[in-house]
């Protein structure tokens, strides 16, 4: 009873934190020039490649970036309706934009259908997280 208390207590306290659109919609907002300026700022010449077990490691940041972007963008949204869905669009949205911006010889960059399926993971995993965790918040 007393834990059902404590989680109850504090799932309303990350509710009323999560009321400060302002500050997340700013965030978000920064969030998504960093990603656009890494995602077509040309490669350096003497970077190199890693992986981690079998992944490139480029796959690996793709994933988090997305990932992180549809909770930013969910929090960004939180007070409206249909918070997940338009945060799992924007991310969506964002990564094919960037890719296909690649195909451009301006940017020096490559398209890679495996980025596309990273981000895609990545806003995935971050939809099924936050369809566990915020379940009572999310307005569909």
């Amino acid at each position: 009873m007393l834990l059902k208390l404590k989680t109850f207590l504090m799932l309303k306290h990350i509710h009323h934190w999560l009321q400060a659109k302002k500050f997340f919609k700013g965030l978000a907002f920064f969030a998504t020039l960093v990603i656009v300026f890494l995602s077509l700022k040309p490669p350096s010449p003497d970077s190199k490649s890693w992986s981690l077990l079998f992944l490139r490691g480029d796959l690996i940041l793709h994933f988090i970036c997305y990932f992180g972007m549809t909770f930013l963008y969910f929090f960004a949204f939180y007070t409206q309706n249909n918070a997940l869905k338009k945060s799992g669009l924007f991310s969506l949205l964002l990564g094919c934009f960037l890719e296909t911006l690649q195909l451009h010889p301006i940017f020096q960059r490559f398209f890679d259908s495996f980025d596309l399926l990273a981000n895609f993971l990545g806003v995935l995993g971050a939809w099924f997280i936050i369809k566990g965790f915020f379940y009572y918040s999310v307005k569909e």
